[in-house]
């Protein structure tokens, strides 16, 4: 039986990770994976295991360098959105 899923970024032996492992590598938000509306929406490479969700970090790493997104939350990163003691 052949496999014609596979594809040559992805090799088979790579680990599939969680939402959980994908957001805290990505620096993302934990929704944005676990969530199938946002999935859809940013069209996040992942794979269905029954009831599971995963991903693949080489897959997830190449759909971020060619996507570009507006996190709503990006003026928070990093401390408050302004630091002004005057």
């Amino acid at each position: 039986m052949s496999r014609t899923n596979q594809t040559a970024s992805a090799p088979v032996d790579e680990p599939m990770i969680d939402a959980n492992h994908a957001a805290a590598a990505l620096q993302l938000p934990y929704y944005w994976f676990a969530d199938h509306t946002m999935r859809a929406r940013f069209r996040i490479p992942h794979y269905l295991l029954g009831s599971l969700v995963r991903f693949r970090l080489s897959e997830l790493q190449a759909w971020l360098a060619t996507t570009t997104v507006h996190r709503p939350d990006a003026d928070l990163v990093g401390g408050t959105l302004e630091d002004d003691e005057s």
